[in-house]
């Protein structure tokens, strides 16, 4: 049975959880009552689902490490668009996802781990060829660039970039949506989309793949935000309560060690290490 076809059976009220349990026994997965699946989805480089970087994504070691220490062997995955995995979430179905933002309103139906790595930083990211004219403007700032409806943008569909950049992107009325990375930069690099808001790994990360690596320029704005801290998000349900309590005992032994800190910076910058690494030893380590 597909992944995908797993996915389809989202919609099928309480039968899910049966179904998936039955998936993972059928295909070779661990024990059935603990149901380990973990729903992924292309977004390089945390999430690397496809090419010679496949499984190796900040995400994807993350996900591997917790596989070692909760299963003693790879658990299941189920690859799926992120709106899907947030409507499977509302659900309940038994999966969880690394990489979720904690936010009020996903906290009406998801379960939040301690922070497992950081969005950072964010940028305004133009088509190489129009580093000028946006440069021209003079400091950037979102909320003028979004007011003025002659620049086209896109964001990706149900994402959350945090508590600074969500209430202004609200506040800008309808925007067009993208449920892939790839898609929405293709779109820029044909001249189809004027800008994004993105962060500067994902930007580069995207550029490369496209073979346009330096087709992207990556410019600061006035609202940047902190980082941005990525979670595990399990269903709010008695199973994802626990699963989560699991992960957090894992992560207050692992985090503060080297080998987890090499893991949040293995895409980086090297021109952002320095502010990743204060942002690690401070608010990282210490946000529930």
């Amino acid at each position: 049975m597909s992944a995908r076809r797993c996915f389809s059976l989202f919609r099928s009220g309480r039968r899910r959880a049966a179904l998936l349990a039955a998936f993972l026994v059928a295909t070779g997965g661990a024990r059935a009552e603990e149901a380990p699946a973990w729903a992924v989805y292309d977004a390089p480089p945390f999430m690397i689902a496809e090419g010679e970087d496949r499984d190796a994504g900040i995400f994807d070691r993350i996900r591997h490490l917790l596989d070692d220490r909760l299963f003693g062997a790879p658990a299941r995955t189920l690859r799926a668009p992120f709106p899907r995995v947030v409507s499977a979430l509302k659900d309940g179905t038994e999966l969880c996802f690394v990489g979720g933002v904690k936010t009020p309103e996903r906290e009406a139906f998801a379960v939040f781990s301690l922070p497992v790595a950081m969005f950072y930083p964010l940028r305004i990211v133009v088509h190489a060829p129009e580093r000028a004219r946006f440069e021209a403007r003079g400091p950037l700032s979102l909320p003028v660039l979004l007011a003025d409806r002659s620049l086209r943008t896109s964001f990706l569909r149900d994402r959350s970039l945090g508590p600074r950049i969500d209430p202004l992107l609200r506040d800008a009325g309808p925007a067009t949506l993208h449920s892939e990375f790839s898609e929405a930069f293709r779109m820029l690099l044909a001249d189809r989309l004027d800008y994004l808001v993105e962060y500067s790994a994902i930007a580069t990360y995207q550029a490369k793949s496209l073979g346009r690596p330096e087709g992207i320029a990556a410019l600061p704005f006035a609202e940047a935000p902190p980082p941005v801290f990525s979670r595990v998000m399990c269903p709010n349900t008695p199973w994802g309560r626990a699963r989560v309590a699991r992960i957090d005992a894992i992560l207050r032994t692992e985090r503060p060690g080297p080998a987890f800190r090499r893991i949040v910076e293995a895409w980086a910058e090297p021109s952002d290490l320095g502010t990743i690494r204060a942002a690690y030893d401070g608010p990282f380590l210490t946000t529930e």
